[in-house]
């Protein structure tokens, strides 16, 4: 029963580790952090649809990095589309976009009375282009 309870608080600790946000200068673990810990976030296209062509179109939508738990995300976002949204008639045009993702979706700001538009409620935004895979 000992060495279970001992596994289980090593466990707990692992748990809490992975759950630290870490450091405001590491960037990059920062943005891995934020991309694990939220469930959405807002890809910007160029619109290629008439009437709004060429101008930023927003759309929200779900997204993963890998399976849930710490330690377990790649830092790569993924999203689940369809060829009948919007959005992503306009990255068969132009495949560059945007995503950004906030904090301010998690329980984390909330807990340390952060206002979502401070900056220790940390978002990022990824900038590049949207590959299609299986």
């Amino acid at each position: 029963m000992c060495r279970l309870m001992l596994l289980c608080a090593v466990a707990a600790l692992l748990l809490a580790a992975g759950r630290a946000i870490p450091p405001p200068e590491e960037a990059a673990r920062m943005a891995r952090f934020v991309l694990h810990n939220c469930d959405w976030g807002a890809l910007a296209t160029l619109s290629a649809q008439e009437g709004l062509r060429g101008r930023p179109f927003a759309n929200v939508f779900s997204l993963s990095d890998g399976p849930p738990g710490p330690f377990r995300g790649s830092g790569v976002p993924y999203l689940y589309l369809t060829d009948m949204e919007i959005s992503v008639q306009d990255l068969k045009i132009n495949s560059n976009a945007s995503l950004t993702v906030s904090l301010a979706q998690t329980p984390y700001c909330k807990k340390h009375k952060y206002d979502p538009q401070n900056p220790l409620c940390a978002h990022i935004i990824f900038c590049g282009s949207i590959v299609k895979v299986s």
